[in-house]
C-alpha cells in the first residue's frame, strides 16, 4: 500500500524528470522493508507509536525550488519547498546605482546582475541549510524569471539557471514575471475555510517533514492551496497594470490592460517632478517615496479638483482600460505653476514642501481611484458571466501601498452589500455615474451605490469576496515568487527544455497557448 501510494504522488515526475522518478522508486523501496520490518518487531506493544512512524515513513519529503528573479534591477535568490517554507531569501538592491539617473538604467542593471548573481545564489543556498537534506543535490528544480523585463536583465538569470540545472541534471522551469506575482497569494494566504485545528495540524505535518531520515521522494503541493482558481488579480507595478481572471495556473484572462504608462511608471515619474527623495533599503525606491509623503499630507485636497480621475465612471468613459499619462500630465503642469509662482524650484523646496506633499497625496487617490472603478467594473463582469470570483489578488510592486489595499477593500464591501440586497426589478441606471468607493481616505462623504445594487445575488452561498494581497515584502520583485511559480507550474508537468530564450515582452494570456511573441 505504501509503494502503490508514493507511486501515485511521484507520476508526474516519472513523466517529468527521470532522475527524480528513480529517487522516489529507491525510497519507495525502503520505505516498504522498513515500515515492514517495524510492524512486525512490534506486533505485540507499542502500535500508537508503530502508527505515527509508519506515518512520517510514508510521508515523502517536499520538493525543493531554487529561484532566480533578474527581470529588472534587483538581483534575487531564493529556495522554497512545496509545503510553503522559505529557506532562504537573498536579494541584492541597486538603488544607489540609478537613483542619480532618476529612474532604471538597464546598462547598469546588466552589469550589476553579472557581479552580484553568483554571490547571491551562493549565499542562498548556504541559508538554507541544505545539508541535512543532502546538500545542493536536495534542489528538485531551478525556477527562473523568463520575460517579461529588461533583455539584457533577463538574460543574466536566464543563464545561470539553464547551466545551474544542466550541471545538477535538474528540470528547468521558465517563469512569467507577472504569474509569479499573481500566485504568491497561494504561497502566503492560509485557507481560512479551513478550522483551527487543521492549520495546526497542517503547522505540525510542516514541522515532522524537515527530517532528513524520510524517504526521498517528490510530493506535490499542498492539495488545498488558497486563494482557489477562479479568482480575480489586480497586478500593479513598474512595467504593468493589469487586470485579470486567474483560471489556473497557465491560464488567464486579460479584462483591463493600460494603453500608456503603468501605474508603478506613473508613480515613480510623479516622483520624480516633485523631486521626492527615494527611501532606502527593499521597500525604497520613487513610487515608495510618495506613498510616505502623501501620508505626510497637511491638507490631501487641496488639488482634487485640478487632477482628473482618467476614464472616470462620472464620464461616458466606461472601457475597460487604464490609462496614467493624462494624470501625470496634470501633475507636470502643477509643478510648472508653483515653480513660476515660487520664483524657481529651489524656492519651492525650501518654503512649499507641504504643496508637494499635497499634490502626490492628490495624485494618488486620483491614481488609485481609477483602479478602484475598473476593479468594481471586473467584478461585475465576471458576475454577469457566471464566474464565481473566490478573492480579489491584488500583487506587484504597487500592491505594498496601504491606501490602495485600504480602498480596494472599501470597494468589495460595497460589492457585497450590493450583491445582498434583492431584487427589485427596476432599472439602476440612476446610479451608474456614482462613485465605487462607498469612503476613501479623502471623502468624509458616503456615496450612493453603484450600478448593479438591484441585481439579485448571483451565487447565493458563496463565500463572501476577501481582498488578498501578499505581505508586503513580496509584493516587490524577489525570488521566492519565483520558485513558488516554478513550483506550481511543475506540478502541472510545465517543464522547459534547457534551450529555452527571454522573452522581454510577453503578455500573460499568451501562457497556456504554447506561443512566445518573436
Amino acid at each position: 500500500t505504501t509503494t502503490a501510494t508514493l507511486f501515485r504522488t511521484t507520476r508526474a515526475a516519472a513523466r517529468l524528470h527521470p532522475a527524480l522518478f528513480t529517487r522516489a522508486i529507491s525510497s519507495s523501496t525502503t520505505t516498504t522493508t522498513t515500515t515492514t520490518t517495524t510492524t512486525a518487531n512490534n506486533n505485540n506493544n507499542n502500535n500508537n507509536n508503530n502508527n505515527n512512524n509508519n506515518k512520517i515513513l510514508s510521508r515523502p519529503r517536499p520538493l525543493i525550488a531554487l529561484g532566480i528573479e533578474t527581470s529588472c534591477d534587483d538581483t534575487c535568490a531564493a529556495i522554497v519547498t512545496s509545503d510553503r517554507q522559505i529557506l532562504s531569501e537573498v536579494l541584492k538592491t541597486q538603488h544607489h546605482l540609478h537613483e542619480p539617473m532618476g529612474g532604471i538604467v538597464p546598462k547598469l542593471a546588466h552589469h550589476a546582475h553579472m557581479r552580484h548573481l553568483p554571490q547571491v545564489v551562493q549565499e542562498a543556498i548556504q541559508r538554507a541549510n541544505l545539508g541535512e537534506r543532502g546538500g545542493i543535490q536536495a534542489i528538485d528544480l531551478i525556477a527562473v524569471t523568463r520575460g517579461p523585463g529588461l533583455a539584457h536583465s533577463l538574460g543574466v538569470g536566464l543563464n545561470a539557471a539553464k547551466t545551474l540545472a544542466a550541471a545538477l541534471n535538474k528540470p528547468l522551469i521558465g517563469v512569467h514575471h507577472m504569474e509569479a506575482h499573481a500566485l504568491t497569494a497561494r504561497l502566503t494566504t492560509e485557507n481560512p475555510n479551513r478550522s483551527t485545528k487543521e492549520n495546526k495540524e497542517e503547522e505540525e505535518e510542516r514541522g515532522s517533514s524537515s527530517s532528513a531520515t524520510e524517504p526521498l521522494a517528490g510530493t506535490m503541493l499542498d492539495p488545498d492551496p488558497y486563494p482557489s482558481f477562479p479568482f480575480l488579480t489586480l497586478l500593479v507595478s513598474g512595467g504593468h497594470t493589469l487586470l485579470l481572471i486567474a483560471h489556473s495556473v497557465d491560464r488567464y484572462t486579460t479584462l483591463a490592460n493600460t494603453v500608456d504608462d503603468s501605474i508603478g511608471d506613473a508613480f515613480d515619474k510623479t516622483a520624480r517632478a516633485l523631486k521626492i527623495p527615494w527611501l532606502p533599503g527593499r521597500s525604497g525606491g520613487p513610487g515608495a517615496s510618495l506613498e510616505e509623503w502623501a501620508k505626510q499630507s497637511p491638507n490631501p485636497t487641496r488639488y482634487l479638483n485640478q487632477l482628473p480621475i482618467p476614464m472616470s465612471l462620472r464620464t461616458s468613459k466606461r472601457e475597460m482600460k487604464f490609462s496614467f499619462a493624462g494624470l501625470k500630465t496634470a501633475v507636470t503642469r502643477i509643478v510648472q505653476q508653483e515653480e513660476a509662482q515660487g520664483k524657481g524650484m529651489m524656492m519651492m523646496m525650501m518654503m512649499e514642501e507641504d504643496k508637494r506633499k499635497d499634490l502626490a497625496a492628490g495624485f494618488q487617490h486620483c491614481a488609485i481611484t481609477h483602479l478602484c472603478q475598473k476593479v468594481e467594473q471586473g467584478l461585475k463582469t465576471c458576475q454577469a458571466q457566471g464566474i464565481q470570483i473566490s478573492s480579489l489578488v491584488i500583487s506587484g510592486g504597487v500592491g505594498r501601498n496601504a491606501t490602495l489595499r485600504t480602498m480596494m477593500e472599501q470597494v468589495c464591501r460595497k460589492y457585497e452589500e450590493d450583491m445582498s440586497k434583492p431584487s427589485k426589478g427596476t432599472s439602476t441606471s440612476s446610479s451608474s455615474n456614482k462613485s465605487p468607493l462607498s469612503s476613501s481616505p479623502l471623502s468624509s462623504s458616503s456615496t450612493g451605490s453603484g450600478s448593479g445594487s438591484g441585481s439579485a445575488p448571483l451565487f447565493p452561498k458563496r463565500q463572501p469576496l476577501k481582498v488578498i494581497c501578499p505581505p508586503p515584502k513580496l509584493c516587490t520583485d524577489n525570488a521566492v515568487m519565483v520558485a513558488w511559480a516554478g513550483l506550481e507550474r511543475y506540478r502541472e508537468g510545465l517543464v522547459d527544455p534547457y534551450d529555452i530564450d527571454i522573452v522581454p515582452k510577453w503578455p500573460l494570456d499568451m501562457l497556456g497557448t504554447g506561443m512566445v511573441p518573436e
